[in-house]
């Protein structure tokens, strides 16, 4: 039953159409975001915004094509979102973990900086801020790990109703091109007339002789 859902409430089609929609005006708003930043950077940095904004504008198209494939029962379009979603998946995972590495290897680093540029007059201590960077570094692994579990989630929903109008779609072209075999035709034999004679088949005499013969 729950296979058949997302999030254990919506059907698969409302679930992938609402996930491309969102998907769709998250990326497309991200990309022309990025490209209204990157004339006021350096190099460097531009370089680093063309590549998002040009993954941004790739993954806005890719879950435009997704919310097409559903509504119009496109399996190509639909795989092809599919596809997408497992990549983006996979990426975020990586940026996760990268993430929460660095977070936790360079707490050291963090604390002494924020301690040298602190212009208050209450000094803090190493150790408390280690304490605070520590939790404030498995408060992120957690959300992220969180955010990981509803996008693979997502990802085998949306895999799953891309697999089930593949489905239908190739049931719908058997019925189409199934050819089924005409019944056998047969010609009627023809019958010589007959002339019947007070009720009795007249039979002329070369055939009451030919049936004597025989």
């Amino acid at each position: 039953m729950f296979r058949d859902k997302c999030c254990f409430c919506i059907s698969l089609r409302t679930g992938t159409l609402l996930l491309a929609i969102l998907g769709t005006v998250s990326h497309l708003y991200g990309a022309l975001t990025l490209t209204a930043l990157s004339d006021g950077l350096s190099n460097i940095d531009r370089n680093t915004v063309l590549g998002l904004t040009f993954y941004s504008y790739l993954s806005g198209f890719t879950c435009l094509a997704g919310a097409i494939g559903v509504v119009k029962r496109n399996a190509k379009k639909l795989r092809l979102f599919s596809i997408f979603y497992w990549v983006d998946l996979g990426l975020h995972m990586l940026f996760s973990v990268a993430s929460a590495f660095m977070l936790f290897s360079m707490r050291t680093e963090i604390c002494e900086k924020f301690i040298d540029e602190s212009m208050t007059e209450d000094h803090l201590e190493m150790e408390d801020c280690l304490s605070a960077i520590t939790a404030s570094a498995w408060l992120v692994t957690i959300a992220m790990a969180i955010n990981l579990l509803f996008k693979l989630h997502f990802a085998f929903a949306i895999n799953r109703y891309a697999n089930l109008v593949k489905h239908e779609q190739e049931e719908e072209q058997v019925c189409i091109t199934h050819v089924v075999a005409a019944p056998p035709v047969y010609e009627h034999l023809e019958k010589k007339d007959v002339l019947f004679v007070a009720g009795k088949e007249f039979i002329p005499d070369h055939k009451q002789k030919e049936s004597t013969k025989v």
